[in-house]
């Protein structure tokens, strides 16, 4: 099989990563199901960046923190829309209990996912929706979602990919769309990028995978937009927990940059009219 495409590479690592996981003997995730997306060859073409422990704790936790607050949002509503922006090769809706699912990525992506994992075969109603990000308008392709009701917005794996301008379209675009659902994300401050990220960044951009250029927090983007922010949890912290993380628990403590420099952030809009204000601007 192997992997035919940048965006495609990042998505099989994660994979990997908790296909890894799966298999250990105290799994974080559990994700049994992401071993169907792999195989061999794959698998060689990964293994530079396979070895890095630390931004492989990273990814499992973050994964388990963003699945621990949709079960608790499936559990307060398991009506509630999931919608999952860059979705990889995500099985929570085969994992989790509850929601009605629509998964949003590349087409040829999500066609080899369909492959493996059938949209059909999942115990929870789920839509997928192929958009090319490089030649289709995201506000366009999101009308059909389009809502006043409680959802979740699910972006993980995906910010630290865009620009400062693209991140903000981005903001203001979920907003427009979705004026009062919650964005569950992953956000990289620039300067743990520099310090903590430079190793997993330079063996993704040997694979093929371009970062964006950042100048401030991510999250300043979304707080413009018109969101603000209600919780914030530690991505390394809860890899120390787990007891996958190669780094003293003390250090994670003593080092803010290295505590909340990458974390798991859960985003509400400001009020009724933050959409409007966002579509004024």
């Amino acid at each position: 099989m192997g992997i035919s495409h940048p965006v495609a590479r990042t998505a099989f690592y994660c994979c990997a990563i908790r296909a890894d996981d799966a298999a250990a003997a105290g799994p974080v995730c559990g994700d049994t199901l992401a071993a169907r997306f792999l195989d061999e060859q794959t698998r060689r073409e990964l293994q530079p960046v396979l070895r890095l422990p630390a931004p492989a704790a990273s990814n499992v936790a973050r994964h388990r923190l963003i699945d621990d607050l949709l079960r608790r949002a499936l559990l307060d509503d398991p009506r509630r829309r999931i919608i999952v922006l860059g979705a990889g090769f995500d099985t929570r809706p085969f994992r989790l209990t509850g929601g009605r699912w629509y998964e949003i990525d590349d087409p040829p992506l999500l066609a080899f996912k369909e492959e493996r994992l059938p949209a059909a075969s999942a115990p929870n109603p789920l839509t997928r929706i192929p958009v090319d990000f490089e030649t289709e308008r995201l506000a366009e392709r999101l009308a059909p979602l389009a809502g006043d009701d409680a959802a979740v917005i699910v972006l993980e794996g995906v910010t630290m990919y865009l620009d400062d301008d693209r991140l903000a379209a981005l903001a203001a675009t979920l907003l427009d769309a979705l004026p009062r659902a919650t964005l569950i994300c992953d956000l990289m401050s620039p300067t743990f990028a520099r310090t903590f990220g430079r190793g997993i960044r330079a063996e993704l951009g040997r694979l093929g995978a371009s970062f964006g250029t950042q100048r401030g927090h991510p999250r300043e983007h979304f707080e413009r937009a018109g969101y603000r922010v209600r919780e914030r949890h530690s991505i390394a912290l809860r890899a120390h927990q787990a007891g996958t993380m190669p780094v003293p628990g003390l250090l994670i403590t003593l080092l803010p940059l290295l505590r909340n420099g990458y974390a798991v952030w859960v985003l509400e809009p400001r009020g009724p009219s933050a959409g409007a204000r966002s579509r004024s601007h």
